[in-house]
């Protein structure tokens, strides 16, 4: 089934409303319905990454790497005017650097370059600096999970020393935001998990539009917690909820 960071990314601003381009590499004979309603500036490439992903009843995930994909080749020129939003959402190496496109705002999803692999198993990458800073820039916003790396807590603090706010999800126990050399805790919104794939990247997502739109993190912090929490209680991208539905929620966890 269609996936990755950059189609839930893209797929989630599209259903809050943004007008989205998505620059990304498609093979011969992708399907392109999954892709409706974008703008969509494609790089030819003969394969994909492609992932097979397994859960245990503790929602625990195995991950395979079935393909690593073509290299991406960015555009200069890529934008007629400067986005509100950037978002850099890597399956796996595609790249390797933050491209040079400059935003209002700025996120970057670190799952990909936080992967390598034993054979086909994916790996956390032995390290995580020196993988994750290439991609960092002083004032832009970082995502990435407390399942890509053994000592998330450590790689999170040592992105903030480098200028940038770090948004560390936690799965059912929420995220924490780290900023300069302080931390704080975001309590999760409660769901009732179907599939977990995907809700990273909605909990992102939503923040950074939430932020262009309002310039306040406290307010992008729960309306990406709430799109995260939906987000798992659904398949796949059908499951990216809409900003009804994620207003529907915070206000029934504000009631």
């Amino acid at each position: 089934m269609p996936g990755g960071p950059s189609l839930y990314s893209a797929r989630m601003a599209h259903a809050l409303g943004a007008r989205v381009t998505l620059l990304t590499a498609l093979s011969p004979g992708f399907d392109r319905a999954c892709l409706a309603g974008l703008d969509v500036r494609p790089s030819p490439a003969a394969v994909l990454p492609r992932y097979a992903n397994s859960y245990d009843g503790q929602g625990d995930r195995t991950q395979l790497l079935l393909e690593p994909g073509d290299p991406l080749r960015i555009p200069s020129g890529a934008f007629e005017q400067e986005p509100d939003v950037l978002l850099v959402a890597p399956a796996y190496h595609e790249f390797e650097a933050c491209p040079p496109i400059a935003a209002r705002f700025t996120g970057i999803d670190l799952q990909g370059p936080l992967r390598t692999t034993h054979g086909v198993v994916v790996k956390p990458h032995p390290n995580p600096r020196a993988a994750a800073q290439p991609f960092v820039r002083e004032g832009d916003f970082v995502f990435f999970s407390e399942e890509d790396t053994p000592d998330a807590d450590g790689l999170a603090r040592y992105v903030a020393s480098l200028g940038a706010t770090v948004l560390l999800t936690r799965g059912y126990r929420g995220a924490t935001l780290f900023s300069g050399g302080t931390q704080r805790q975001l309590s999760a919104i409660p769901a009732n998990p179907i599939d977990p794939t995907g809700a990273g990247d909605c909990f992102a997502t939503a923040f950074m539009v939430r932020l262009a739109e309002t310039d306040d993190i406290e307010a992008a912090c729960s309306f990406g917690l709430a799109a995260g929490a939906l987000a798992v209680e659904g398949f796949g991208i059908g499951g990216i909820p809409t900003r009804e539905q994620i207003e529907q929620r915070l206000a029934r966890e504000a009631a």
